[in-house]
């Protein structure tokens, strides 16, 4: 049971200074230890003490008194003594032994009464500022803002449809701004949404979902950027001139986010085109905004062969994680097919399953676990290509709807259920052998990021098109040769002809 330490003496005694100073020690020290320390001035001390001896039946004479009380309502206090006492105590108990030379403590009287002036004034200090930064904290956010850039994007009627079915008890979407400055024909495609979900029963009054024509005003109050911006690829086009044309697009789009938005948004980049190459230049060309709300949402490129993974190591889906991508997305990247995580449960039989048949007891215990696919999931030369020739026979609705869904659950994440144990991040930057190493063949790290250190240099000429050329492997002519039969005899006959 836990109990306090009752120190009591008047406040010119130089044997009451010591022993609180001893016991200030050990409840700093100890983390069980508690004391209280019960100061009287010269005059009242002695009146005070005979009340105490009285109260409790004790016959203490001398300066200080010390006793022990347990931490319950009604408890009845337990007399130690004097100091003498009291470091005895400290010695049975704590094995606590310390030598006070009385020349080096001879001003610990006013030196203490400064020390405890001090603690009371830091207290107070400490206290008022605690009080100024409740005050001042503000509320947790309970709605949010979304802007969707380049929304004409048939991409972003998934997303719209995502982030207004999200439910959450305290948290919701208040408004969801969408702007495209890049295709004047899809002004018709958002002013019908707007028109379509503003039917759309919510808690708030206004437009859930509004168009704008300029970002500016729409990232002033925006809590989270969804960015579609992007250049699609074209063989006409060399890789160098494809990526500046993508970097032309995110500056522009960071100059519009330095002047207008709060340093508190998030911005989620799609996986369109280059996509860890675009976020790369938004993250270098951003000030206003930290670098670590930027990310990029590949979840996409895992979730497209996750049911050809299923299938091929004969595990049900619903066990199964989303396998983690590796690479500079959008230039170059691999999904870690053997490093996926599934769920598996080991079946641990007990004895009694050996020797009996048909038993009704327990037979043994199912324990959870969490495996990776390696050893289920030797890597085939062939998969690549089932995962191709599905691809190309699904339109580019499932394909889109992957990527919604990836980003969708980025949101979730980050601003509905956010854990403190989630990392939301670009990208880690760092050894890999201090992570879950890839244990495909075919994935090399350091190959990776060459790549993408490569791609961030290229100049706009660099790279170019690719002209296709076929090697012709037809037979050359000979020309002919006129072969004449001669009878025998006719050149006897005709010599002149021959």
């Amino acid at each position: 049971m836990v109990f306090r330490i009752v120190i009591a003496g008047e406040s010119q005694c130089d044997m009451f200074a010591e022993v609180f100073l001893i016991a200030d020690y050990l409840a700093q020290t100890l983390p069980n230890f508690c004391c209280e320390r019960i100061e009287k001035q010269v005059l009242e001390w002695k009146t005070w003490l005979c009340k105490i001896n009285q109260k409790n039946k004790w016959h203490h004479t001398g300066c200080p008194i010390v006793w022990k009380e347990h931490l319950v309502s009604g408890s009845k206090p337990q007399y130690i003594g004097g100091a003498s006492e009291f470091f005895d105590f400290c010695y049975s108990y704590y094995k606590f032994d310390v030598y006070m030379l009385p020349d080096r403590y001879q001003h610990l009287i006013t030196n203490f009464k400064q020390y405890s002036k001090k603690i009371k004034q830091e207290q107070k200090c400490i206290t008022g500022l605690t009080l100024d930064f409740k005050h001042n904290e503000e509320p947790p956010k309970t709605s949010f803002t979304v802007c969707i850039s380049r929304a004409g994007n048939p991409m972003a009627m998934y997303l719209i449809s995502g982030l207004l079915e999200i439910i959450n008890k305290e948290r919701s979407i208040s408004k969801i701004y969408v702007y495209d400055d890049h295709n004047p024909n899809s002004l018709p495609f958002l002013e019908l949404v707007e028109r379509e979900c503003s039917y759309i029963g919510t808690q708030y009054p206004s437009k859930v979902v509004r168009y704008v024509d300029k970002i500016g005003v729409a990232l002033t109050n925006t809590d989270l950027l969804i960015i579609l911006d992007h250049v699609p690829f074209s063989p006409e086009l060399s890789i160098g001139g494809w990526l500046h044309d993508n970097k032309e697009v995110m500056l522009k789009l960071a100059m519009m986010i330095n002047a207008s938005a709060s340093r508190k948004m998030f911005v989620i980049v799609a996986n369109l085109g280059p996509a860890c190459y675009n976020a790369t230049v938004l993250g270098n060309a951003v000030t206003s905004v930290r670098k670590k709300n930027i990310v990029v949402a590949t979840s996409d490129l895992g979730m497209e062969i996750a049911p050809i993974i299923a299938e091929k190591a004969e595990i049900p889906l619903r066990n199964m994680f989303c396998p983690p991508v590796w690479g500079f997305v959008g230039v170059n990247h691999l999904v870690d097919i053997n490093t996926t995580v599934h769920k598996y449960n080991v079946f641990d039989p007990h004895e009694r399953y050996i020797r009996v048949k048909n038993s009704s007891l327990c037979i043994g215990t199912l324990t959870p676990e969490m495996r990776t696919l390696e050893y289920l999931m030797h890597f085939d030369d062939h998969l690549w290509i089932t995962v191709a020739s599905k691809k190309a026979k699904t339109n580019g609705n499932i394909t889109n709807l992957n990527k919604s869904l990836a980003i969708l659950a980025i949101v979730k994440s980050w601003l509905f259920d956010c854990e403190p144990n989630d990392i939301v991040s670009l990208g880690i930057k760092c050894n890999a052998g201090d992570f879950m190493l890839p244990k495909d063949k075919h994935i090399n790290i350091t190959h990776l990021q060459d790549i993408a250190k490569l791609c961030m240099k290229l100049e706009k000429k660099d790279l170019p098109e690719l002209v296709p050329r076929r090697l012709c492997f037809c037979k050359t002519k000979k020309e002919p040769i006129n072969r004449v039969w001669v009878r025998p005899g006719f050149s006897e006959d005709f010599p002149d002809l021959i």
